[in-house]
């Protein structure tokens, strides 16, 4: 959810026109001529007690800027009380409802078709609200703009009773709204019995600390969840595509970042007749141009609108669009798969710049690397020579060349690493929003390695080197702090001429997996092959080492059932090493140091 411009709350009413608030005002309903039942509300809402101006803007769904246009034809007959609410002069109460016919518009306001169910859920409702408030919270640089409580429930009673969940799969493209955690704490309270299958859960989504919070959650209610990490702009975990009988999204309220967030959820269906992509998106009616965009972006990836259910969702902020948006209900065609199925290559370039503020916005413009860093870079390279390759969206060093996003998804590509003779890497993650250093750590195989961040990165921190964050990936890099540098780099986001923007170069070296013990050296197998299935290469990875430490070699099928044994989640057997959050992450190589260690009575988990 986007809330591009939505400016700080008002201390006053808005100063209205010169003439009479009754007559400013009916001038105004009757050029909505027969859009005025929302204004009308407003005022409505405004004779029956006190208002802020938030929830004025979610119950009529207008536009904040609509709204003050409202109250400022009110004139003197509105103050402004403490707490920031608004309140209607007693005596002119009377004359407004006239005005707008107040029993009407009560009489005919159409009845919610979910309210009675959402009623009956109450108690899911303050649990959500809890849940919530309790939240990692709202990431303004990935457009975070959290639902109310209520619409949370709303969209699990919705799709529980639209759809036929039992046994199904849902993937929650994005959930920084906790959407997953109502689906399956709704599920659980209507269906007590284990013995009978709710919907199974899995979100993908790129803020780690929600990804930790909404699994530590779902395990202290008894219930489950499957967390991936994912970028959606470098890919859709394989273990996730072509799986799921649902998606919702509610995504960056741009046409790049819906019709991304939409073509993942696309991806991850496994029926492609009856899967459906369910996309939250709102648009004010002041610029329907933007909203034309959107569809336009949406219709041509081939979807095509089965329902639009209008002012589905509610959000705490996001006036800019009425603090509401639709709930579009969409069904792919031949030609979704078409656009989907073709290479990568043929469909373009993939854009990191899908939101609407900060460094990865659209309104952003990317700007060389200034010489300072590139100088420390090439320093890096000079200090090794050998084989040497430049990770980035442009070549910017004397180097072969490769793509981030190639990197992350398959590794450093042979040609571009080429062969023979100690192999030194740079990467620019100037971009970075956290998560990228993890996985170039992770997908790159190298000697030794530099990467460009800024200087206050959030896992590196303002100052000195790596922080816990990168701790379980110590039996694969080690800091080289020694060959740090600071530098400066022009402002990546879209900023005026002279901005300048801190840098640095952070390096690591590879650590040398013959000075590991056997339980680091099975991670360090784990850390070196982060894109194959985490269950396959640690069972193989076990053969080989307990072979070395013990001279006999279990069967394939003795050391997958040690795996087995080790991990508290089966499924996460079929994920890959590099779509793990960080805490399962940590958890899993911890489990694989474990399972090499010697057991009570001497025997190695590995053993038959």
């Amino acid at each position: 959810m986007t809330d591009p411009h939505t400016p700080p709350p008002a201390p006053d009413p808005p100063a209205g026109p010169a003439s009479a608030p009754g007559e400013s005002l009916a001038t105004l309903l009757h050029a909505y001529r027969v859009h005025a039942r929302a204004p009308r509300g407003v005022v409505a809402a405004l004779t029956e007690r006190p208002r802020t101006l938030r929830a004025l803007i979610q119950d009529s769904g207008l536009p904040r800027r609509s709204v003050e246009e409202i109250l400022g034809c009110l004139g003197d007959d509105l103050r402004t009380a403490t707490g920031g609410t608004f309140v209607l002069r007693p005596g002119a109460v009377d004359r407004y409802r006239t005005m707008i016919d107040y029993a009407e518009l009560r009489a005919s306001t159409p009845l919610d078709p979910l309210a009675a169910e959402i009623g009956r859920n109450g108690a899911l409702v303050t649990t959500m609200h809890e849940l919530i408030a309790s939240a990692p919270r709202p990431r303004a640089e990935l457009d975070h703009v959290p639902a109310t409580a209520a619409t949370v429930v709303r969209r699990a009673v919705w799709l529980a009773t639209h759809y036929d969940l039992r046994g199904a799969h849902l993937l929650c493209v994005g959930d920084h709204d906790l959407t997953s955690l109502a689906v399956v704490l709704l599920a659980a309270a209507a269906t007590p019995d284990p013995a009978r299958r709710g919907p199974t859960v899995t979100v993908v989504d790129i803020d780690e600390d929600l990804l930790e919070f909404l699994d530590r959650s779902a395990r202290s209610r008894g219930v489950r969840l499957r967390c991936l990490y994912a970028d959606l702009r470098f890919g859709l975990p394989p273990s996730v595509a072509g799986s799921a009988d649902l998606a919702f999204t509610d995504p960056p309220y741009t046409p790049q970042g819906v019709s991304l967030f939409a073509a993942r959820g696309a991806q991850g269906l496994a029926d492609r007749e009856r899967g459906r992509v369910l996309v939250a998106y709102g648009f004010s009616d002041r610029v329907p141009t933007l909203g034309w965009k959107v569809q336009r972006a949406l219709l041509d990836q081939g979807l095509v609108f089965e329902a639009i259910w209008p002012a589905f969702h509610t959000y705490e902020g996001a006036e800019a669009v009425g603090a509401r948006a639709d709930m579009y209900v969409c069904q792919p065609t031949p030609a979704t798969w078409k656009y989907l199925d073709r290479p990568a290559p043929a469909r373009g370039p993939a854009t990191t710049a899908i939101y609407t503020r900060g460094r990865q916005s659209t309104e952003s413009r990317p700007v060389p690397l200034a010489e300072p860093v590139i100088a420390a870079a090439t320093g890096f390279l000079a200090a090794a020579p050998g084989r040497a390759v430049f990770v980035g969206e442009r070549p910017a060093l004397d180097a072969a060349h490769a793509h981030l996003a190639t990197v992350v998804e398959r590794g450093l590509p042979t040609a571009a690493a080429g062969a023979g003779g100690p192999l030194s890497a740079v990467a620019d993650l100037s971009d970075d929003p956290g998560p990228w250093l993890t996985r170039l750590l992770l997908a790159v195989n190298a000697d030794r390695l530099a990467v460009i961040v800024t200087a206050d990165h959030p896992v590196l921190g303002a100052g000195g080197g790596p922080r816990d964050a990168l701790h379980p990936l110590r039996a694969k890099w080690v800091p080289t702090s020694e060959h740090d540098a600071a530098a400066a780099d022009q402002n990546h986001h879209g900023g005026g001429d002279g901005v300048w923007e801190a840098t640095r170069l952070v390096t690591f070296a590879a650590v040398d997996p013959a000075v590991l013990d056997p339980g680091p050296r099975l991670a360090r197998w784990l850390l070196d092959r982060p894109h194959g299935k985490i269950g396959n290469v640690w069972r193989d990875g076990l053969i080989r080492i307990v072979r070395k430490a013990d001279g006999r070699a279990p069967s394939q099928r003795e050391a997958l059932a040690a795996v087995r044994r080790a991990v508290a989640d089966p499924d996460l057997l079929a994920a890959r090493l590099i779509d793990l959050p960080r805490h399962s992450l940590a958890a899993t190589l911890a489990a694989a140091v474990a399972s090499v260690d010697p057991q009570p009575g001497g025997e190695s988990a590995a053993g038959g």
